[in-house]
């Protein structure tokens, strides 16, 4: 268990970075439907499409 605690791990120091990532991913592809969504051909359908198949 002493090894344990004295090798650093470099795996942990990413986390909050991809977390970071995935949020700003998702915050781009809702303003994406958001702003194509008003479109003047825009239909209901073209919005469940998408949503289920980005």
């Amino acid at each position: 268990m002493a090894i344990l605690h004295t090798m650093p791990s470099s795996v942990r120091g990413y986390d909050g970075l991809i977390i970071f990532g995935y949020i700003t991913v998702s915050v781009l592809m809702l303003a994406t439907i958001y702003f194509a969504s008003g479109g003047p051909s825009f239909t209901n359908a073209d919005l469940a499409t998408m949503t289920m198949m980005p």
